[in-house]
């Protein structure tokens, strides 16, 4: 898990149906892009509205156009039971790495022991290496301190998203972890510190509507250009935070519509983005793009 990956949206037509020929074509778009591997059924990807076959649908049709780029898939359920189920269905369609998010209806049950279980019993089950995805701004659950330190151990837990963008916690895992245990940041505002700090990737909302912009930035660091990287971070962050923050999945996708993309409708109960947000995004847009 390295560089940026993005989390792909689930394009949608009006009537709310899948729209799969949309998803193939933003790959198919991708592709020419400087990016480390695509993630699949995310929370951008709108995962927890979609049936099972329509992610299936969507995890095959991704490896079949990845050109070869890591391909991971969030396969994360409520139970560990089903969780073990769609991961398995997930790694027989080419998934390479299964990135499980927090069970959290249960929240005040869901411990670091209960949390170390289940993602031990779905990484012993689990065909294909398997990461922790922490994402308190959807499921209210902060990552436990402890408990990456604790999976890491695991020959088949390989690493983490986590999307908190608290700088403070994200320096406290990857003191905890061994380099063998890849960090990836979820949050673009924070991306350059992150990479700073040591994450070895980003899985952010920006690289789906500015793949080129958010690549860039990776490449600097690693370059050691850490001027342009400042730079390009600085280009970015508006625009990140309009497309989740303010104006969450309606507003990602109709970035994607304002770059030639297939951001599509999204699935009720979600609102579409109002008729005025094309015309806030479009400076947005134009300045992480100068930056390049």
């Amino acid at each position: 898990m390295r560089g940026i990956i993005p989390p792909l949206v689930t394009p949608f037509r009006a009537d709310g149906a899948l729209d799969l020929a949309g998803f193939e074509a933003n790959l198919e778009a991708y592709a020419a892009s400087d990016l480390g591997g695509y993630l699949v059924l995310g929370s951008n990807g709108e995962a927890a509205t979609l049936e099972e076959d329509e992610k299936l649908a969507l995890v095959a049709a991704a490896r079949r156009l990845s050109s070869g780029r890591t391909l991971l898939v969030g396969t994360g359920q409520e139970s560990t039971r089903a969780t073990v189920a769609f991961t398995r269905k997930a790694a027989d369609l080419g998934a390479d790495a299964a990135l499980v998010l927090t069970p959290h209806y249960y929240k005040a049950q869901m411990t670091v022991d209960a949390l170390r279980r289940h993602y031990e019993t779905v990484a012993d089950a689990s065909p294909v290496p398997v990461l922790l995805y922490t994402a308190p701004a959807f499921t209210g659950l902060p990552c436990p301190p402890t408990l990456p330190s604790l999976l890491a151990a695991h020959p088949r837990m390989t690493g983490m998203k986590e999307s908190s963008g608290d700088m403070a916690l994200l320096g406290r895992v990857l003191s905890s972890v061994p380099p063998t245990f890849a960090v990836a940041c979820g949050s673009a505002p924070v991306l350059y510190p992150a990479l700073c700090l040591g994450a070895a990737a980003g899985i952010v909302a920006v690289a789906c509507c500015a793949p080129r912009p958010a690549a860039a930035l990776y490449r600097a660091f690693c370059a050691g250009d850490h001027a342009r990287a400042r730079a390009l971070q600085a280009a970015i962050t508006p625009l990140a935070t309009a497309v989740t923050a303010s104006h969450g999945v309606a507003g990602l996708k109709a970035a994607l519509d304002a770059v030639g993309l297939r951001g599509g409708s999204v699935r009720a109960p979600l609102l579409p983005a109002s008729s005025s947000l094309p015309a806030e995004l479009k400076p947005l847009l134009d300045r992480a793009h100068a930056a390049l």
